[in-house]
């Protein structure tokens, strides 16, 4: 007997919590092994520390750190500690991610792991939104859009040259006040499928679609805070920040200092006297 877990409803204790969209992020640590059970929806997750062995149907994997494993929905499975303690960051997948990856060819109805070091690292990069906190969606898409896109064995995009689509998808982002778009909604303005939209990205620019807005969103905040004139608390609200202190960690990680230090130093360095 398989006991059924609700959406949402993983086995040990929840580290950390992130909702974005469809998506369900959650940093568990097991200190207990558990007994067969399966998950109404799919989800993937990536062994950060700690090991156990999970039996599915009649197989066992052995789950050690920087396996990313993926299971379809319904998949039956039980998993015994070898370790205390194990940490896991499971991304669970809302029914529309299942129908556009099956769109874009991908069904993702089998059990999958891998533990390539750039799936890794792009899960990992997942726990690090999970972490922060009030990142924009499109950041956690287009990583998990290139995730499952590897987990399915999706082509990877052979254009030789960038196609002019892709302009367009820079210029949205650009243009972009604030949060930017999801990205769905680029890719239903560009005419061309998400998945395939964050594996080209990825390809031509060098990094995810997600990480080019999080840069321009913070070259344009950058520029402001330089200004000297705008409040840094308006700053944060147009940039599309959760708050202003959100704003100057973010900030900080982007230049090593905080907004106010950067804005007092280039005030003292012009000769404009102290920053707001």
């Amino acid at each position: 007997m398989s006991a059924r877990l609700s959406p949402g409803v993983f086995l040990g204790r929840s580290l950390r919590t992130a909702t974005v969209g469809d998506l369900t992020m959650a940093d568990v640590r097991y200190t207990s092994g558990a007994a067969r059970h399966h998950h109404e929806r799919a989800y993937f997750c990536l062994i950060r520390c700690g090991a156990y062995s999970e039996t599915f149907g009649r197989r066992t994997r052995e789950c050690r750190p920087g396996l990313v494993v993926f299971h379809p929905p319904g998949e039956s499975h039980a998993q015994t500690l070898r370790t205390p303690t194990a940490d896991a960051l499971n991304v669970e997948l809302g029914p529309p991610w299942l129908s556009r990856m099956h769109e874009h060819g991908v069904p993702l109805d089998q059990p999958f792991e891998s533990d390539e070091p750039e799936l890794a690292r792009m899960a990992g990069l997942l726990l690090r939104h999970v972490r922060r906190g009030g990142e924009p969606g499109l950041a956690v898409e287009s990583l998990t859009a290139e995730i499952l896109a590897r987990v399915g064995g999706a082509a990877t995009p052979r254009d030789r040259q960038m196609p002019g689509w892709l302009r367009g998808v820079r210029d949205l982002v650009d243009a972009a006040p604030g949060e930017p778009p999801s990205l769905a909604a680029i890719a239903g303005a560009v005419g061309v499928h998400p998945v395939y939209l964050a594996q080209t990205f990825r390809r031509f620019c060098g990094c995810s679609l997600g990480e080019y807005a999080r840069r321009q969103r913070l070259e344009r905040a950058r520029r402001l805070v330089a200004a000297g004139h705008v409040p840094l608390a308006q700053i944060a609200a147009a940039a599309g920040f959760a708050d202003q202190s959100h704003f100057t960690r973010t900030f900080k990680r982007f230049t090593g200092v905080t907004p106010r230090y950067y804005r007092t130093f280039l005030a003292f360095k012009t000769g404009r006297g102290r920053g707001h």
